[in-house]
């Protein structure tokens, strides 16, 4: 197939939960997360500490992120994909806007066009207002109004700005993993999840993805530019053992459950066979009417952004919800936070998802690597961090080659620039190309930073046009 003519852009990722800090700041409501965080203490039950994101590294302050940006800018990057704070803009989620936290995102994103630096906004990556979470969160019916009204306000705030916006980041980790974790802490029971905490998540999923279709349709009604998408977190999935019947079939349906699900609800506007009855079996309350397909059908997201990591090694063990291990398995000696480094099944979903969505435009909307104390190394100024660097090297090849291939890949994005508070693991893990000194603020460039800095400026002189 022929290479895509359309542009391609290097960036990189954040959320405003693990960057802003200034957590009641200018008016700002409390999120689900500032609760689970400062009263429920959820790292404290993971890691053994409470830590919070109360100052994370401290991205909400002006001064701060100029300087940040200026660390973008020498990079090269040409896209920033962050998300803006519900609760930050709306305190209660809904009702009265507050105006200061509009003119914060503004401001921010004035100042990365002045940069050269293009946005590319997320309305919503998991700090749910706590004043809603308070109401059933996602499992209240009219959590779809309410996303779709606060959608609107910042399509209407920030529209003229962005070209690119994103619906949601990850549902399936949202709703599947943090917020069950998140509620057995609570509980004071052990944090592992159940089969029927998965049945529980089944309708505010569904919501979730009612809510997408009501934001991209209000995204078309108000004329706005650009595209919208939702980030989805795709796992290829490999059974274990593939001589292993229950392994086989515990990877077809954790692929119908992870990457199906999402891909044919935002494209389709169906859902996989499985899926109904696998979590309708769990729980009555899941009900999928025609008029809820129908809605799905008539606003397929423009875009896709995928959440690459890892591919997922799933074995079948009663001790995981459904009788899935598909976050667990990694069988690498040195095993990567997020699962097995694996860049030809980067390679290869691209592919799929050209073969069998049509060819969207797609952003790889997230895709990095931590690798604890095996890899990160400080002497003074110097951060060393070879198998990052390695990891980003051969996975933006691996996005290069599919795009080669015909795949509409239209951007690489890496998680993460700076190193940020990672939700239930608080600081422990470290994802960022840039070492970031969590008590001082300073930040060093690692060098996983310099390399991928290289990449871009080696892509970059491959395809400028010949000088006259």
């Amino acid at each position: 197939m022929a290479v895509t003519p359309h542009a391609f852009v290097w960036g990189a990722a954040s959320a405003a939960f693990q960057v802003e800090g200034a957590s009641q700041a200018d008016g700002k409501g409390l999120s689900k997360w500032d609760v689970y965080t400062n009263r429920d203490r959820i790292t404290e039950a993971v890691i053994g500490k409470q830590e919070t994101a109360n100052v994370a590294i401290n991205a909400y302050d002006r001064r701060q992120y100029l300087s940040d940006i200026a660390t973008m800018r020498d990079l090269g990057i040409g896209a920033y994909r962050f998300s803006v704070s519900w609760p930050r803009i709306l305190p209660a989620g809904t009702g009265a806007v507050n105006q200061s936290g509009l003119d914060h995102y503004r401001r921010f994103i004035d100042d990365l066009h002045d940069a050269g630096i293009a946005p590319m906004v997320t309305l919503y990556h998991w700090d749910f207002p706590e004043e809603l979470q308070k109401q059933g969160g996602w499992h209240n019916p009219q959590s779809v109004e309410w996303f779709r009204n606060y959608a609107a306000i910042v399509f209407r705030a920030l529209g003229d700005r962005v070209d690119t916006f994103i619906t949601f980041n990850e549902p399936f980790i949202d709703l599947y993993l943090m917020d069950p974790i998140a509620e057995n802490v609570r509980a004071k029971r052990p944090i592992a999840i159940t089969t029927a905490q998965y049945g529980r998540q089944a309708p505010a999923m569904h919501n979730l993805f009612l809510a997408n279709a009501r934001a991209v349709a209000e995204f078309r009604s108000l004329g706005s530019k650009g595209m919208i998408g939702m980030a989805v977190p795709l796992k290829p999935a490999v059974p274990n053992d593939r001589s292993n019947d229950r392994d086989v079939k515990a990877a077809a349906l954790v692929d119908a459950v992870l990457n199906r699900w999402p891909l044919e609800a935002i494209f389709r506007g169906t859902y996989p066979d499985e899926v109904i009855r696998t979590f309708g079996g769990l729980n009555p309350a899941f009900r999928v009417t025609a008029e809820d397909l129908a809605l799905l059908a008539a606003n397929p997201v423009d875009c896709l952004g995928v959440n690459y990591y890892a591919p997922a090694f799933v074995a079948h063990d009663d001790a995981y919800p459904l009788g899935l291990n598909w976050n667990d398995v990694n069988p690498d000696p040195v095993p990567a936070f997020n699962g097995p480094v694996r860049p030809e099944a980067l390679h290869r979903l691209l592919l799929d998802i050209r073969d069998t969505y049509g060819n969207p435009p797609v952003f790889i909307t997230e895709n990095g690597a931590g690798f604890g104390d095996f890899d990160e190394v400080r002497d003074g100024a110097v951060v060393k961090d070879p198998l990052r660097t390695d990891y980003i090297r051969r996975h933006a090849q691996a996005v290069l080659q599919a795009r080669g291939e015909g795949a509409d890949v239209r951007g690489y994005l890496v998680w993460s620039l700076f190193d940020n508070f990672e939700w239930i693991q608080g600081y422990e893990r470290r994802f960022g190309m840039v070492w970031v000194d969590f008590e001082t603020q300073e930040r060093i460039p690692k060098e996983s930073f310099h390399a991928y800095k290289a990449i871009i400026a080696a892509d970059r002189a491959a395809n400028s046009p010949p000088r006259r």
